[in-house]
């Protein structure tokens, strides 16, 4: 198996960062509602200068999304509600539907949150995230542009 275009086997192992990087999934599951919970496909790679992240977001556009830097953790989540309605003679009808999401990544030590940059375009968000020797521990949120 290859990841990050290195063969995986039984003599190497995946990067550390990774393990760094999984994804812990909190779902926001509202069930007195038709609130659909989706997860992001994901791809992470570890470049010279920095992490980097893109997220298939179909569907959803940069006023959606919001990313936040809380406790050595990256949290990313968005949230859409749309509704149609038809009018017709005799009846109307309409549709309402909500989609969200909620992912968190846990940043690698040598993550620096202060280097952070966030780029959306055609439904796919594009995040690095800077490398730095002695990263802080920091709360803050992220523009996407």
């Amino acid at each position: 198996m290859k990841v990050f275009g290195k063969e995986i086997g039984t003599k190497i192992k995946i990067p550390p960062f990774i393990d760094n990087f999984i994804g812990n999934l909190l779902p926001n599951k509202n069930t007195d509602t038709e609130e659909l919970v989706t997860i992001p496909s994901t791809n992470i790679s570890d470049e010279e200068k920095a992490f980097e992240l893109s997220l298939a977001l179909p569907g959803l556009d940069k006023n959606d999304v919001t990313i936040e830097i809380q406790d050595n953790y990256m949290i990313i989540s968005a949230h859409k509600e749309q509704s149609h309605e038809e009018k017709h003679k005799n009846w109307v009808r309409t549709e309402f539907v909500s989609n969200s999401f909620y992912r968190a990544f846990g940043l690698p030590p040598n993550a620096d949150p202060e280097k952070v940059q966030a780029k959306m375009k055609n439904g796919r968000l594009d995040i690095k995230v800077g490398k730095a020797v002695n990263a802080s521990n920091t709360n803050k949120i992220i523009k996407v542009d």
